[in-house]
């Protein structure tokens, strides 16, 4: 299982704005970013890419736990 590292807390927002979520990142690889976006959690890649290329999303599920289980499964593969 991959370890996470918070790197933003969870914020309130004001009245009428909501709550953002905590970001957090893969240790050991800290290019790997998850973040909720809507009602979806994302694992993006933040590492520069070609011109016009923001980030590259390496996963997607409805919860964290999942993502998380996913992206795991998906680095373990790579490694081997």
């Amino acid at each position: 299982m991959i370890k996470l590292r918070k790197t933003n807390s969870a914020s309130w927002n004001g009245n009428g704005l909501g709550s953002d979520t905590a970001d957090w990142v893969v240790v050991g690889n800290e290019n790997i970013a998850l973040k909720k976006l809507g009602s979806s959690w994302f694992a993006i890649d933040t590492s520069p890419y070609a011109p016009g290329e923001l980030s590259k999303k390496i996963a997607k599920a409805d919860s964290k736990k999942v993502l998380v289980k996913i992206l795991s499964e998906k680095l373990n593969k790579e490694a081997s």
